[in-house]
C-alpha cells in the first residue's frame, strides 16, 4: 500500500469513494456531497494536496490536506487542515486511515506549519478514537455548526518544528561535504583507500551540475539571516543533512530514464540522526520530482547501506533488481524506485 498524490486518472475514483463513504454511510448532509465530488478543483489548488492510498493499483483511501492560502477553507497562519478522510470498507482496519493521516502531518510539517487541525461529526466515534491515539486533542473552543445545522467537533495536533530543507548556500558547501563524508564513513560505505571520498567532498560541483540540498536547524538558519534580534551573525546555519537532486540532463544522473527523477548522496550528520532528517530530505526529493512532472523517482544504494534500505522501503520505494549495476569492478549498487 502506497500513499501519494492523486493522479488525474484517479480523480473519479476519489470522488466515488468519498460519495460512497460520506453519502452511503450518511456521515454528512446531502448538500455537502457535490463538494466532495469536485476532486479535480481541489487537486488543482496549489495550496491543497489530494492524497490517495493505493493498493494493487486500486484507490482504497483518500484524504485532503489544505494549507494557508487555499480557496477551500479558512486556514489560520501556520496551520494545515485535514479534510475528507475516507477509507474503502474492505480496506478498513488495515492501517490505511492512519497512513493517510500521518502523511498529511508530515507534509504539513514540511510546509512549516506548527499544527494540523480537523473537524468531524459526532457520529464518527471510531474516527474520534483514532485521532486521539494519533496525538490530536479535542478543542471544543473551535467547534462550529454548519449552515445545515450539523455540529462539528474540532481536533488539533501540534507538530514538532522541522529542519529547513533548501538549496545549499556557498558558505555551506564545505559543511555539506563534511556531513556527507562523515555519514558514509560512519555507515561503513567507504574503504580505507576509497577515492569516492573526493567526490563526496566536491559539493561545489554538485551545486553547479545538479541541485545540492541541505537540511538546516531552523533556529540557526534564522540567526544566519539576522532574523533573531541580538543574534551573532553566522557564516551559515548548522547543516544536519544533505542530498543531491539530479535534474534532467545533469551529469550526476546515473539511473533515471524519461519521466523519472533521481537523487544521490543522501547523508545525515551522525549527531543529528533520529530526528527524521533523512525522511524529510527524501520527501523533499519526492516533492521536487513531482513538481518537475516526473512520474517516479529512482536511486542507487550500496548493498551494505541497511539503514537507508529500511528508510526507502518505509517510504514506499521498491527494489528493481534488473536495474542493479556496477560503477566499478567489485562494487554493486542496488536500484530502488517509487512512483510519485
Amino acid at each position: 500500500m502506497l500513499v501519494r498524490d492523486a493522479r488525474p486518472s484517479e480523480y473519479a475514483a476519489v470522488s466515488r469513494l468519498l460519495g460512497e463513504v460520506y453519502g452511503g454511510e450518511s456521515l454528512v448532509h446531502p448538500h455537502y456531497l457535490p463538494a466532495l465530488a469536485d476532486t479535480r478543483r481541489r487537486a488543482e489548488d496549489p495550496a491543497t494536496d489530494v492524497l490517495v492510498a493505493v493498493d494493487a493499483g486500486r484507490v482504497v483511501g483518500t484524504a485532503t490536506l489544505t494549507l494557508p492560502g487555499t480557496r477551500w477553507t479558512e486556514v489560520p497562519p501556520q496551520e494545515a487542515m485535514l479534510r475528507m478522510l475516507a477509507v474503502a470498507p474492505q480496506a478498513r482496519r488495515g492501517g490505511v486511515g492512519t497512513a493517510l493521516i500521518e502523511e498529511c502531518a508530515v507534509r504539513a510539517r514540511l510546509a512549516g506549519e506548527t499544527t494540523v487541525a480537523l473537524t468531524t461529526t459526532d457520529s464518527m466515534v471510531d474516527a474520534h478514537r483514532r485521532y486521539e491515539r494519533l496525538g490530536f486533542v479535542r478543542t471544543p473552543v473551535r467547534d462550529w455548526v454548519t449552515e445545515s445545522g450539523e455540529p462539528l467537533r474540532a481536533y488539533v495536533r501540534s507538530l514538532p518544528p522541522a529542519p529547513v530543507v533548501r538549496e545549499a548556500r556557498p558558505e555551506e558547501y564545505a559543511a555539506a561535504g563534511q556531513v556527507t563524508l562523515a555519514a558514509y564513513q560512519r555507515d561503513g560505505l567507504l574503504g580505507d583507500a576509497d577515492d569516492y571520498a573526493e567526490a563526496l567532498l566536491d559539493t561545489k560541483r554538485r551545486a553547479v551540475e545538479a541541485s545540492l540540498m541541505v537540511a538546516v536547524d531552523e533556529a540557526a538558519d534564522r540567526a544566519a539571516d539576522g532574523a533573531v534580534e541580538g543574534a551573532v551573525p553566522r557564516t551559515g546555519a548548522a547543516v544536519l543533512g544533505t542530498v543531491t537532486y539530479c535534474p534532467a540532463g545533469s551529469t550526476y544522473q546515473e539511473l533515471s530514464g524519461p519521466g523519472e527523477g533521481e537523487f544521490r548522496m543522501l547523508a545525515v550528520a551522525p549527531p543529528a540522526r533520529g530526528r527524521g532528517v533523512g525522511e524529510l530530505l527524501v520527501r523533499t526529493m519526492l516533492a521536487r520530482a513531482h513538481a518537475d512532472g516526473h512520474h517516479a523517482v529512482v536511486l542507487s544504494t550500496t548493498t551494505v547501506g541497511h539503514r537507508s534500505h529500511r528508510l526507502y522501503e518505509r517510504l514506499g520505494f521498491g527494489r528493481v533488481p534488473d536495474r542493479d549495476w556496477r560503477p566499478v569492478p567489485g562494487v554493486t549498487l542496488l536500484a530502488y524506485r517509487r512512483e510519485v
